[in-house]
């Protein structure tokens, strides 16, 4: 039960980051602004449930849960800077014609 809860916190961390920051890529004429603002909801998400974890957990498994959320924070703001790369260029093309 705890594993499915703990891949459920990660889907939905990177979901709410690349969801916020693609929201508010509409109020900037940048995308780092909402880049930086979605990774540290991300990091806050995911500290929150590495704490979680290491709570359910005993000592050993704790740390390499925390490990594999530090590891996946790492791979999903790659794809969340792709993405939001890739949705600032199709805006800005949009704009200028």
């Amino acid at each position: 039960m705890n594993i499915s809860i703990y891949i459920i916190l990660l889907l939905v961390s990177a979901g709410v980051a690349i969801g916020w920051s693609w929201k508010r890529l509409l109020d900037f004429n940048s995308y780092k602004k909402p880049f930086l603002e979605g990774v540290a909801l991300q990091f806050f998400f995911l500290l929150l449930a590495s704490v979680w974890w290491l709570y359910t957990e005993d000592f050993s498994r704790g740390i390499m849960g925390v490990f594999y959320y530090l590891l996946a924070f790492l791979i999903i703001m790659v794809i969340h800077g792709y993405i939001l790369h890739y949705l600032f260029s199709k805006k800005k093309v949009k704009e200028t014609e």
